[in-house]
């Protein structure tokens, strides 16, 4: 149970680094560059003496899906960083793990995994939490700032949840020869290049370069995001799981939820915290 908790400690830091960042006007981008930095060296150390990612880059299918997994990887990123920044927290975090129910239905639909009738119950009640959470009312349609925050959270839905399709797909096709550690370096080092090339580009043109600030938060993101995958991977070893994934899933809602309210202040609707609520049931639905 206390590597379930570090994990979503862990994820909490992630959601609050990007809050500071957008408090901070930081620049994004750098920001999720020195990120996928750490990524590509912690995976690089783990496959110390194995040739496995480089003899991956030869299969075609394989680097198409690293190549597409780490595009959505980086969109999603500055997606959800924009999100914490014009819809809160809460709503960001919550729009991001209700996306589950985009690999669920592709499971469904493409490799015929059946859901069961609580998971189908699930399917709904999620696809109703995310309009419930995405809603303005009508007052805060001001210069289209209800339009731009519902884009902003249907573009977080919808790339995280592609890039959740991508991964499962790797794991249909690919994963019995490969190690998923070898397509997510290639993943990482994908993302970080997509990162680099305007930041230098950038920098060479303004002499404008990431600030230390940036830099250590990029570093701290990246040790966060680690510590997350290590942590989770490490309950679910010893926890069944039917509960490893809801009670994650469903901590990280609540704690965000927390956070944004207590400590930036925060004010979501009614509706909004009703489709928070229904996020919570559908996920635990779903885990069934």
């Amino acid at each position: 149970m206390t590597d379930l908790l570090l994990a979503v400690l862990c994820s909490l830091c992630v959601g609050v680094i990007f809050k500071v960042a957008a408090l901070r006007d930081l620049d994004r981008v750098a920001l999720l560059t020195v990120n996928y930095a750490v990524a590509v060296g912690l995976a690089s150390v783990l496959l110390r003496g194995q040739a496995a990612p480089w003899e991956a880059l030869a299969v075609p299918g394989l680097l198409a899906l690293g190549v597409g997994t780490g595009i959505l990887f980086i969109v999603g990123y500055l997606a959800f960083g924009y999100a914490v920044e014009v819809a809160g927290m809460s709503l960001a975090v919550g729009v991001m793990r209700v996306s589950v129910v985009v690999p669920v239905t592709a499971s469904w639909l493409i490799w015929r995994e059946i859901p069961t009738s609580g998971q189908g119950v699930g399917l709904g009640l999620a696809a109703l939490a995310f309009f419930l959470i995405a809603y303005r009312p009508a007052a805060a349609s001001v210069h289209g700032r209800a339009l731009r925050e519902f884009g902003v959270l249907a573009a977080l839905f919808s790339v995280n949840g592609l890039a959740d399709v991508l991964i499962k797909s790797f794991n249909e096709l690919y994963g019995a020869t490969y190690e998923t550690a070898s397509f997510l370096l290639i993943v990482f080092s994908v993302a970080f290049v997509l990162g680099a090339i305007p930041t230098v580009r950038t920098g060479l043109r303004t002499q404008r370069w990431p600030s230390p600030q940036t830099l250590g938060l990029g570093l701290a993101l990246g040790a966060f995001n680690y510590g997350s995958a290590e942590f989770f991977l490490r309950a679910i070893d010893v926890l069944p799981g039917p509960l490893v994934f809801p009670a994650n899933h469903i901590a990280l809602i609540l704690g965000s939820a927390l956070l944004g309210v207590t400590i930036w202040r925060e004010r979501p609707s009614r509706l909004n915290w009703a489709g928070l609520g229904l996020a919570a049931a559908a996920l635990l639905l779903l885990s069934l």
